[in-house]
């Protein structure tokens, strides 16, 4: 997905996994009729939560962590590689990776997750 694609998007959890070298992003945000059919979801459904998973993880760098709104997630492809940006208030994370990966995603009506 592109930066652009993840705006519409609320970063819920980041979480790194040092044995194989990957970051999950997990994401959730509200459906309009557009992403609705994106997401293949049913017409009483208006909420998804999916995660993203970057692989062969290098040069991480976390300079602040907070779990402070909005967070924004850009991707910049570089080569066969992503370099990728979380930032926000008090939060700068950073790191090469593959492009990522849709691991996982559901939709529901909101607030039933």
């Amino acid at each position: 997905m592109s930066a652009s694609d993840l705006s519409a998007f609320e970063l819920y959890a980041l979480h790194w996994d040092e044995r194989g070298q990957a970051i999950t992003a997990s994401f959730e945000g509200p459906l309009d009729e557009a992403a609705r059919r994106t997401w293949e979801a049913p017409p009483e459904h208006d909420w998804v939560r999916f995660h993203l998973r970057f692989a062969a993880v290098e040069d991480v760098q976390v300079r602040g962590w907070s779990y402070q709104l909005p967070t924004r997630v850009e991707q910049v492809p570089v080569g066969d590689r992503v370099s990728v940006a979380v930032t926000g208030e008090d939060t700068d994370v950073r790191f090469t990776s593959a492009p990522a990966v849709r691991v996982g995603s559901r939709t529901s009506k909101a607030g039933s997750f």
